[in-house]
C-alpha cells in the first residue's frame, strides 16, 4: 500500500476554486446592487422620469438594448441583506421571501419603445420581495409580492 502524503497540487487547485467562487459571488452581489438597489432614492419628478433616468444610468437601457422589466428597491443594503437570513423565509431552491415590505419602483418598457429610444412606465409600490441568495448576499431579484395586512414595512 502506497503512503499518502500532502498533495500540494490538489490543495492549490482547491484554494484557487474557492477564490474563483468568492469572486463570482462578489460580482453577482455587485450586479444585484447595480441593477436593483437605489438608496437613498434618486430624485425625479415622477416614476416615469425616474425609470427613464435610472434604466440608462444603470446600463439597463442602452443604444442596443432595452431591458423590458426591472425593479428598484429603495432600502439600505443591510436591510435587503437581512432577507438572506432572519429577515426572510425560504421558498423554493435558493429563493427567500422577505418578512417586511420594501419601497419599490417597477420600471416597465412601454409598448412600441425600441433601442436606442427606450421609454419606461414607472410604478411606485411597497411590497415584499423574493430574492436569491448566495453566501448570505442577495444576487437576484425574482419578484415582488403584494404586501398583506399586518406585514412589517421598512
Amino acid at each position: 500500500m502506497a503512503e499518502r502524503g500532502p498533495r500540494p497540487g490538489l490543495t492549490t487547485a482547491l484554494l484557487f476554486l474557492a477564490a474563483c467562487l468568492a469572486v463570482a459571488g462578489a460580482e453577482s452581489y455587485q450586479k444585484f446592487l447595480r441593477q436593483h438597489v437605489d438608496f437613498p432614492t434618486t430624485e425625479a419628478p415622477d416614476p416615469r422620469s425616474y425609470c427613464n433616468l435610472m434604466m440608462k444610468r444603470r446600463d439597463l437601457a442602452t443604444s442596443h438594448h432595452c431591458k423590458h422589466l426591472n425593479t428598484f428597491v429603495h432600502a439600505d443594503t443591510s436591510k435587503i441583506q437581512l432577507v438572506c437570513g432572519e429577515g426572510g423565509v425560504p421558498t423554493t431552491g435558493d429563493l427567500r421571501e422577505s418578512n417586511a415590505s420594501f419601497p419599490l419602483t417597477l420600471c416597465q418598457l412601454q409598448k412600441g419603445s425600441w433601442a436606442p429610444d427606450c421609454s419606461y412606465k414607472g410604478t411606485d409600490n411597497t411590497e415584499r420581495i423574493i430574492i436569491a441568495c448566495e453566501g448570505g448576499y442577495p444576487v437576484h431579484l425574482e419578484t415582488e409580492v403584494p404586501a398583506d395586512v399586518g406585514q412589517e414595512d421598512l
